[in-house]
């Protein structure tokens, strides 16, 4: 094997280093058995359980580097809090991904934004006819944590999970839902109803492809097997365009599903041109300007598609916020970018070199008219309740609606949370969310106002901020607000961060002695 090229050995920020490259160095050491945490301030009482964290943070294997931020090799970490005291593990996950990368020492698996090239010892003949063998999809589960029944998976957008232990962060089996339902891709942000009952959103790829609404039933407490197994698809959303759109969640109100084909597509073509010629799948992403998103509803309890058409306009988009029904209308915010450089600015080396970060996206509000409601838009009249909003509706003349959002942040975020057991597809008035320049702060926004409160420390660098309410809550923000931050300050310890989500004042926060990613999703596990 080769000796590694400077630009590919293991990446260490400068010492003393405090910008946002230093995010990006290789989680080397894992912290398998609880470590104590040192515990400033008071962690409240009722705050019983784990708060669980899933992110890429190897980079680099052997002589081989990671493209993308989307591609590096998963890191679990788990602050599990008991009686006012915090305890921390970490763990690499135990994919195919990383165990053949450690055992080759290269890159085996082809990601996001990164390919893997043929094994250096297959002949020359062998090399060639890998072109024409399918990649084989990745198991780096390295976005979100997913609960299905009493089983835990780490997750990504594609069909494969892999189950883990919640306490000891111990890989078990890879589970395919390709082998449940007939799809090509999943969203790694599935929602949860009070029942028990699991939705998910998934992919297929063909010359006619769908989007499908995937319904996982609660398992029976007295049952043991795979909580998938009753998966079923409860609808089918024909695409509109030539290729598929992308897409990374989706939204749930108490009778509708919402679904947004974006102006971000999948150009299935160039999918297929990596393949043959050892390309990144990201090539493959394209945004179309002249293609208007759009907003497709589903009933809840039937499964039936609206035969409604709205548009909007062109915009990429990660993360929904919340959704809700109110007088006849649904109420959709989102994090959203007007064009798509984000995917590639937050490729490595722009983002190690830290000149120019990328800049996250407006929290804006649709409102859609829905059902009867429709009626009262005919002959250019406007509902009262519309003028509630700065957001316009457009009816035009083939009976189709063009919605033009309203701004409901005065920050740029992303990584927006909110109190989703209470206030999930409901009137809510609060959300918590990264944001600032070079993703240095949390946020409390209040979308009434249209303001926001923040936390902020120089050189610390916070996690998705993950809402717990209080018991008996007293208010939609009674609770705390939980995130991961990194501190890169020499000489300092990362912590968990614990903040009252009233005020947004700090409470306490727990520092531990030892490596922490900085990741992207994860969960509160209440114990």
């Amino acid at each position: 094997m080769a000796e590694a090229s400077d630009a590919a050995k293991p990446w260490t920020p400068r010492e003393g280093e405090t910008g946002f490259p230093g995010l990006f160095r290789s989680f080397s050491k894992e912290q398998a058995e609880p470590l104590e945490a040192k515990i400033k301030g008071k962690v409240p009482d009722w705050v019983e359980g784990s708060l669980l964290r899933n992110g890429p943070g190897k980079f680099e294997v052997g002589p081989d580097t990671y493209e993308h931020w989307f591609d590096g090799l998963a890191v679990l970490l788990r602050y599990n809090i008991h009686k006012g005291r915090v305890t921390y593990q970490s763990r690499f996950l135990q994919s195919d991904s990383y165990i053949k990368a450690m055992e080759q020492n290269r890159i085996v698996m082809s990601e996001f934004g990164t390919v893997a090239h043929p094994d250096p010892c297959q002949s020359y003949l062998g090399r060639f006819l890998s072109r024409f063998v399918p990649r084989t999809f990745t198991d780096n589960c390295n976005i979100n944590w997913a609960q299905y029944g009493d089983e835990f998976y780490a997750v990504t957008d594609g069909t494969l999970m892999r189950k883990v232990d919640p306490n000891s962060l111990e890989t078990y089996e890879k589970v395919d839902v390709a082998d449940r339902i007939a799809v090509h891709s999943t969203s790694s942000h599935p929602h949860t109803a009070k029942d028990g009952t699991v939705y998910g959103l998934g992919s297929r790829f063909s010359y006619q492809s769908t989007y499908n609404i995937i319904k996982i039933p609660p398992q029976d407490p007295d049952v043991k097997g795979d909580p998938l197994c009753n998966a079923t698809v409860l609808c089918s959303i024909p695409a509109s365009g030539t290729y598929p759109t992308f897409y990374h969640s989706f939204a749930m109100t108490d009778n509708y599903f919402i679904f947004v084909e974006q102006s971000a597509v999948i150009n299935l073509l160039k999918v297929l041109y990596a393949q043959l010629f050892f390309k990144s799948y990201i090539i493959g992403m394209e945004f179309h300007n002249e293609r208007p998103a759009r907003f497709h509803v589903v009933k809840r309890d039937t499964g039936e598609l609206l035969p409604q058409v709205y548009t909007s306009i062109p915009f990429l988009s990660f993360h929904h916020i919340n959704a809700y029904e109110e007088a006849g209308h649904l109420v959709i915010d989102m994090c959203i970018y007007e064009d798509g450089t984000i995917l590639s600015d937050i490729n490595l080396r722009d983002l190690r070199n830290g000149d120019k970060p990328a800049q996250f996206g407006k929290a804006k509000r649709f409102v859609l008219p829905v059902e009867e409601t429709i009626e009262e838009y005919r002959d250019g009249r406007t509902p009262a309740y519309l003028q509630r909003f700065e957001a316009d509706v457009t009816m035009n003349e083939d009976g189709s609606f063009h919605c033009i959002p309203e701004v409901i942040s005065d920050r740029n975020v992303e990584f927006p949370r909110m109190n989703y057991e209470l206030y999930n597809g409901k009137p809510y008035r609060y959300f918590y969310a990264n944001g600032g320049e070079l993703n240095q702060k949390l946020l409390k926004v209040d979308t009434k106002s249209v303001t926001s409160r923040e936390w902020y420390e120089d050189g610390c660098f916070p996690s998705e901020p993950i809402f717990v309410s209080a018991p008996d809550p007293k208010s939609e923000d009674d609770g705390v607000v939980l995130s991961s931050v990194v501190d890169l300050r020499q000489g300092k310890f990362s912590y968990l961060l614990v903040l009252d989500a009233r005020d947004f004042t700090e409470m306490a926060r727990a520092e531990v002695d030892a490596e922490v990613s900085f990741g992207y999703h994860g969960m509160f596990h209440p114990e």
